[in-house]
């Protein structure tokens, strides 16, 4: 599971190193495993460095301290427009946001042209 918050970009997944109950949430940048750690109220995570991993910054979770985060930040929401909201406080962090909103627009656009009862 991807997700997208003005705390962080994350990814969400059970791997081989996780406990049944565990996940293990990844990010690109550290400060985004920081701030999702200071709301969940955890201060003794370890957060794991793998240099050359696509994700290079890691934590384990246990499912209910995701689906909490998750809920809780679905609660906030409070701006008609995602990525204004974040170029308010992290100009570069919209900018990258934006590149990924434009990926999924072009994503949609292709796929319209192939679907005959979608109105131009």
């Amino acid at each position: 599971m991807w997700l997208f918050t003005r705390d962080g970009f994350f990814s969400a997944v059970h791997d081989d190193y996780c406990g049944p109950e565990e996940l293990m949430i990844r990010a690109r940048v550290i400060e985004d495993l920081q701030r999702l750690l200071d709301k969940l109220k955890i201060d003794d995570a370890d957060i794991l460095v793998i240099k050359n991993a696509d994700y290079r910054y890691r934590v384990k979770l246990s499912h209910a301290q995701w689906c909490a985060y998750v809920a809780a930040e679905a609660a906030r929401i409070d701006y008609a427009n995602f990525n204004n909201s974040v170029a308010a406080d992290e100009p570069d962090r919209s900018s990258a946001y934006m590149k990924c909103w434009e990926a999924m627009y072009l994503f949609q656009e292709a796929k319209a042209q192939f679907n005959h009862w979608v109105d131009d």
